[in-house]
């Protein structure tokens, strides 16, 4: 009987030391960068091996001075690498909701000395103004896409992107790129983003969860003034580029209308 890989990682997992301490990531295009985390947790930051497709995008499309906005940056892997990528003269606005998590993302940002890097321990929907929601958090992730059951639930903070860009961008409202990974919660968080999308129409890297309704993301998409197609970040995954359109926990990059 074949094994499957997802069940047996998560076994695995049980076994991993859950201390959450500061490691320096072995491999990979971050090697040598530390990043506040547990082998519990985020065992595929700390050995260089996780989202290896999208810092290669990202190595190709991000430029310095650029602002970028990380969205569910969890214990900042993604978010090390677009800081590197901006420089300094760049900005990384990195949004996390679960408090603990953003703080274990603030003493990455001191242990790498990312001074262009921002961190805001908050989520983004699409409430009016500020919301306090309960979800379970799982790896030190707010995820909806889990039972209740399936984590400790925790209360934390949302905003409406729109409603709070400009107080919080410095007076640089300009925004080049945003990554979505917010496990489940797509459609609220663009929807709370429509206005900035919009305006400013930033290159757009969305990852896609288990039970989100892909019509309605792509209909909203759309109707920022994006192309409804979107392309996977790993073009060499024969998965990705064919069968099934948009499968679960996959990145895609869809690009304003010219």
């Amino acid at each position: 009987m074949p094994v499957n890989r997802k069940t047996f990682k998560e076994h695995l997992r049980r076994f991993m030391p859950r201390t959450i301490r500061p490691h320096r990531i072995f491999g990979g295009p971050l090697r040598g960068r530390m990043i506040v985390t547990s082998w519990h947790d985020y065992p595929g930051a700390i050995l260089g091996r996780t989202e290896r497709a999208l810092l290669e995008w990202f190595r190709h499309r991000v430029r310095a001075g650029e602002t970028w906005l990380d969205v569910g940056a969890h214990y900042g892997y993604t978010a090390i690498a677009l800081s590197e990528l901006v420089g300094p003269g760049g900005r990384v606005f990195a949004f996390e909701p679960v408090l603990s998590t953003a703080g274990h993302l603030g003493r990455t940002r001191a242990l790498n000395n990312l001074s262009q890097l921002t961190v805001l321990p908050l989520g983004l929907g699409s409430p009016q103004g500020f919301e306090l929601r309960q979800v379970p958090v799982v790896r030190g992730m707010a995820d909806s896409t889990v039972r209740p059951s399936g984590g400790s639930p925790e209360t934390f903070l949302v905003a409406r992107l729109d409603s709070i860009w400009r107080d919080v961008c410095g007076g640089r409202p300009r925004i080049d790129g945003v990554k979505i990974d917010v496990q489940g919660m797509e459609i609220d968080t663009l929807e709370g983003m429509a206005g900035v999308l919009g305006e400013f129409k930033p290159q757009l890297v969305l990852e896609l969860h288990r039970g989100v309704d892909r019509d309605q993301v792509l209909d909203r998409i759309e109707s920022f003034g994006y192309s409804r197609t979107g392309l996977p970040v790993d073009m060499e995954n024969e998965d990705q580029r064919s069968g099934a359109l948009y499968l679960d926990d996959v990145s895609y990059v869809f690009s304003a209308r010219t």
